[in-house]
């Protein structure tokens, strides 16, 4: 069985965005320090509440990106590119290149994996596996305040962004933390980081990203 709680962590920030025209984004450039606003109490509300309309409307989502991931007890980082391809009903495909060359998915039927030699599948039964699951397409696709069960939330703004993050309430929780910053139409992902288990960090940035681009079902299925 695949690792879940280093397979959920790597895949909850690939990308959140619905509702707009096929668009590109490049997060590669450093933004220049900025005074940002913090929302919280009904500015919070606000922003969660336009993200979801923004998604509302949303058919499909490609993306390039890169993925670093940082092991506290190795003290070692290992870095990897990939493509995320969302659509077609709530499924999402992780593609990692070489040398991971490993293809997650994620659809009704659980959380699966296809390398060159092996598949698995890890069902969508059971409370912790439902609920992780439904988490991640919270997340990546639906309403952010059906987080606030697990997470305290929190924002803020800047001129070019915003960021959305959160931390667990459990501390048994494999993802402890989340940062998740869009760009301000709310639609664009740019970047991500995620911290689990014992401050293992996973950063994750976002580039040349698609909104209701073409993309073959049958790419979204195991």
């Amino acid at each position: 069985m695949i690792a879940r709680s280093g397979l959920l962590a790597a895949v909850i920030a690939t990308a959140i965005a619905w509702g707009a025209p096929c668009r590109a984004a490049d997060a590669g450039a450093a933004a220049a320090p900025e005074a940002r606003e913090a929302l919280a109490g009904p500015k919070l509300d606000a922003l969660l509440t336009d993200i979801a309309k923004a998604r509302k409307g949303m058919k499909t989502l490609r993306a390039a990106f890169t993925q670093e991931r940082r092991i506290r007890l190795l003290s070692t980082s290992v870095k990897s590119r990939g493509e995320l391809s969302f659509g077609a009903g709530e499924r999402l495909r992780w593609d990692l290149a070489p040398p991971d060359d490993v293809v997650y998915f994620i659809g009704p039927e659980g959380l699966s994996y296809k390398t060159k030699s092996s598949t698995a599948t890890v069902p969508a039964r059971g409370a912790n596996v439902a609920r992780a699951l439904g988490d991640l397409r919270a997340l990546l696709t639906g309403d952010l305040t059906s987080l606030r069960d697990r997470y305290t939330l929190a924002a803020s703004r800047g001129e070019r962004d915003v960021e959305v993050s959160g931390i667990a309430k459990d501390k048994g929780a494999s993802v402890k933390s989340f940062t998740l910053v869009l760009d301000r139409s709310l639609v664009v992902p740019l970047r991500s980081t995620l911290i689990e288990g014992k401050n293992d960090r996973i950063d994750l940035v976002f580039s040349n990203v698609v909104v209701d681009g073409p993309i073959d079902p049958a790419r979204l299925r195991p």
